[in-house]
């Protein structure tokens, strides 16, 4: 008697419930709920963790140049971010195939990689040294190749046979290297190649003239360049734009301390300082915020995350690209700059926009410069390269690259001017 009174006891708490739980239901179903807010602090939400970001992690490696080589002739595009944009995606998923796929890399002469580039193939320019890891892993997934070092340009031409190969230059060294990859040029390269609108674009090695000049990978397209001018504006001013790059970097926004022309945040011993000028810099006490991870490709991936999710929002028509990286001491220092219409934007004296130091596989130090550029709606008309190339004195020292490039010295306004770096 006792077991089957607690069974009915039991029923009828389970009945309870379920009516209880139909009744919450049916509640979150009304007008007067669904309009309060309720329902959303209710859902369980991820956590956004160290180094997430809205943007595709591709973004930052847009190039800044790619030229295509077929049966008749070459495509050069540059300065010009739409039509990368559009062209770029199919061929980068190429290229990270191929990284992915490397086999053991081999020195080559630079006369036989000038005359890989002569051949069928696709050419890019990521405008700063990436380590080719971190390439790999922003192009294609886990990061994982083989290869190491970091390059600027790099090839996937034809081989033997059906083979496509991959090609690079260290940025360290200079040197060249080559290696077989998983593609074929039947299946992958030869389609990706055909139906191309050719514009007559060629390297400075290609001219007899500019290669005395010009540093012999400058990409060269004749006729007139003409580059956006832009407004330059310093975010952070309002209170809205403060708060989101305080979430961004998983700091609490209450009880500011001010300091000379900023204010600190504090979370532990780790310290954010705000500067009005839209310097943003940090500095770790024990070093473990930002944790990211333990291999080259790891930390890359880290910093730009971070630097994508406080500065992206924020910087306007520009997109980040990665400047360089440079392993000292046992620490590895990342530098991202600005891109307007894949022409790089020098930012005060250093160029770059964000810097981070990252130990043991942890971010422990970074300063990032907000700049918001906004399109001016006029145009500025530059010489032909190939006229420029003439002109420009600075070019005279010796073969040096010539880059359209955009010089903010933290005035209101930018405008594009031809440059030999």
């Amino acid at each position: 008697m006792r077991d089957e009174r607690r069974l009915i006891e039991w029923g009828k708490d389970a009945l309870i419930a379920l009516l209880t739980l139909s009744a919450l239901w049916l509640l979150t179903m009304t007008p007067l709920v669904r309009d309060s807010g309720l329902q959303e602090l209710l859902r369980p939400k991820e956590s956004p963790g160290v180094g997430t970001s809205g943007g595709a992690a591709g973004t930052a490696m847009l190039p800044a140049r790619l030229a295509v080589t077929g049966e008749g002739g070459r495509l050069g595009v540059q300065y010009d971010e739409e039509r990368l944009e559009e062209v770029f995606p199919p061929l980068g998923a190429l290229l990270g195939d191929a990284l992915a796929s490397a086999g053991q890399p081999e020195a080559i002469s630079e006369e036989e990689w000038q005359r890989r580039l002569g051949r069928r193939g696709v050419y890019f320019d990521f405008a700063g040294e990436a380590p080719l890891s971190a390439l790999e892993r922003w192009l294609q997934g886990p990061g994982d190749t083989e290869l190491t070092g970091c390059a600027r340009r790099l090839l996937l031409c034809g081989g033997e046979g059906d083979q496509v190969l991959l090609c690079w230059r260290e940025g360290g060294s200079g040197q060249f290297y080559s290696c077989s990859t998983a593609l074929t040029q039947a299946l992958h390269l030869e389609p990706a190649t055909e139906g191309i609108d050719f514009n007559g674009a060629y390297f400075a090695f290609e001219s007899g003239a500019l290669s005395q000049v010009l540093d012999p990978y400058t990409l060269v397209a004749e006729g007139e360049q003409s580059g956006a001018g832009y407004t330059v504006s310093v975010p952070l001013a309002a209170e809205e734009e403060r708060l989101a790059v305080l979430s961004a970097l998983s700091f609490n926004s209450q009880n500011p301390a001010p300091v000379n022309g900023g204010q600190v945040y504090l979370d532990g011993g780790d310290r954010l300082t705000v500067g009005a000028g839209g310097s943003v810099s940090y500095r770790a006490a024990r070093g473990e915020k930002y944790p990211a991870g333990p291999s080259l490709a790891d930390g890359v991936e880290a910093a730009r995350a971070l630097a994508e999710g406080a500065l992206g929002p924020l910087c306007g028509e520009a997109r980040l690209y990665l400047v360089s990286v440079e392993e000292s001491g046992g620490a590895l220092r990342v530098r991202f700059g600005y891109l307007l219409d894949g022409c790089a934007v020098q930012l005060g004296g250093e160029g770059w926009a964000a810097q981070f130091l990252i130990r043991d596989g942890y971010i422990t130090q970074f300063t990032l410069r907000f700049r918001c550029y906004a399109a001016a709606g006029e145009r500025t008309l530059l010489l032909p390269m190939d006229k420029a190339a003439v002109m420009l004195p600075d070019l005279s020292a010796g073969r040096r690259e010539l880059v359209v490039q955009y010089l903010d010295g933290g005035g209101t306004e930018v405008f594009p001017q031809w440059v030999a770096e």
